[in-house]
């Protein structure tokens, strides 16, 4: 199956979401009105900045805003306009120096057998949809993962968006970041999610709520790999035991409604005013309707177990993380109102499979960032590498002190001794978050 970009699909009807604390659940109701008001009584809970209107302040005096772009414009038409590299969808990248090859995330990234899969790449929207099942919407559901460390990712407010319906350029040239997060928080100037509820922990709150896992595997079992364990937990070596066992380390959500097929942006923030992660968004996904959950217990939650779900699992990223990325590279802090994209770089997938990590592959950006992040081989470590050019076996890449607005990744990669461009990928750089791409193929990463 060819893959690309998917065209948007409308959501017709209410949706649902799991609420926090409990097994009931909210709705959406399809009047504008009443979206706005739940979505507000659900994200504002006296805890976080009140949602205004960012026309105004107090003083009544004008905001303060920069110019942020909204398209991005290419910077280059042919190979030719890039000296040291070649021109991929308008962005100049670098040329490959090291053969790549396709890891399998299931065999601990080691190389895989599988042939590289770039039907995807420069593909229609037309051709992306033809044939697909007719499954119009989903629960998504899976754990709020963290990059680097942190506490524990429960009580963090999950939010899905129809990117058509996300409009980040309407908040994202206020300067005072007060204001600019205010913005943020209110529908009536982004756009209401098709969703919102909050992570909970993995344990008896999971339970109660019945969006658990089977597992055969328990806490503090011995494990071989993150997936061995329960939905919420890692397996991890506790300070100096020679063995793994199952760790509790993130919340989990469930919400109701998702449709398939369809552009989407997975919002994940605080809840909490005295927390310290950073809005996170995992960018221009697409949960195919050819790439549902297996049916059953141990692949599905209680609640769902027999309908129909697809496991997401979009990542936050710590006030500690936020730093030892540009310190390590010696650029010293992110500047105030700019951003951060990461990600992974992946191949198209297929019917059998999703995406594989591409190791050794180039990425450029159209607008460039301060520095540009590359990691080693284990996804247990995010301290980046100094002066490494490529991605690990993981696809793994961080640009980061990036200025908001709109901006596009490339990459390439070496198959042979011939260079593959790969597409691209149009993200919104919001001030002061993470945004997450995964290109060229959409199929969302089940791992970190």
């Amino acid at each position: 199956m060819k893959r690309s970009v998917i065209s948007w699909m409308i959501l017709f009807g209410a949706s649902t979401v799991v609420a926090a604390g409990c097994g009931n659940t909210v709705e959406t109701h399809a009047d504008e009105d009443a979206v706005t008001d739940a979505a507000t009584d659900a994200i504002s809970t006296g805890e976080g900045v009140t949602a205004t209107d960012a026309s105004d302040t107090s003083s009544g005096n004008d905001v303060e805003t920069i110019s942020v772009p909204t398209t991005f414009t290419p910077v280059c038409k042919a190979d030719g306009d890039c000296p040291d590299g070649a021109c991929v969808t308008g962005v100049c990248v670098l040329t490959p120096t090291e053969v790549g090859n396709l890891t399998d995330p299931a065999n601990d990234y080691e190389p895989s057998t599988e042939v590289l899969e770039t039907g995807c790449v420069d593909q229609s929207v037309a051709d992306q949809i033809k044939g697909l099942p007719d499954i119009k919407t989903v629960t998504a559901w899976g754990r709020v993962d963290r990059f680097g460390g942190g506490d524990i990712t429960s009580n963090i407010e999950v939010d899905v968006f129809k990117l058509s319906d996300f409009h980040p350029e309407a908040c994202a040239g206020i300067v005072d970041s007060d204001l600019r997060q205010a913005c943020f928080n209110d529908p009536a100037k982004v756009g209401t999610p098709l969703g919102h509820t909050i992570s909970l922990d993995p344990d008896q709150p999971a339970v109660d709520a019945k969006i658990d896992v089977q597992s055969i595997k328990k806490a503090g079992d011995t494990c071989e790999m993150h997936f061995d364990c329960p939905n919420g937990y890692e397996c991890r070596k506790v300070k100096t035991d020679t063995s793994k066992i199952c760790i509790k380390a993130h919340g989990v959500f469930a919400i109701e409604g998702v449709p398939t097929n369809t552009e989407l942006v997975f919002r994940v923030r605080k809840h909490s005013q005295a927390d310290t992660w950073h809005d996170s968004y995992y960018w221009d996904i697409v949960l195919f309707s050819d790439h549902l959950d297996t049916k059953g217990a141990g692949h599905q939650p209680t609640r769902y177990i027999g309908t129909d779900t697809y496991h997401v699992n979009p990542t936050i990223v710590g006030e500690g993380q936020w730093q030892l990325v540009p310190t390590t590279l010696g650029l010293g802090d992110i500047q105030d109102g700019n951003g951060v994209v990461g990600g992974r770089i992946r191949d198209c997938g297929n019917l059998k499979r999703g995406g594989y990590p591409i190791h050794d592959a180039k990425v450029g950006l159209g607008i460039p960032p301060t520095g540009l992040a590359f990691f080693n081989d284990n996804e247990d470590d995010t301290v980046p590498i100094k002066n490494k050019q490529s991605t690990d076996t993981l696809g793994r890449f961080a640009a980061v002190d990036l200025p908001p607005g709109a901006n596009r990744v490339s990459a390439t990669v070496m198959v042979g001794t011939q260079t593959i461009k790969l597409g691209s990928q149009d993200v919104f750089v919001v001030p002061g978050s993470l945004m997450i791409v995964s290109l060229p193929g959409r199929i969302p990463v089940l791992t970190k």
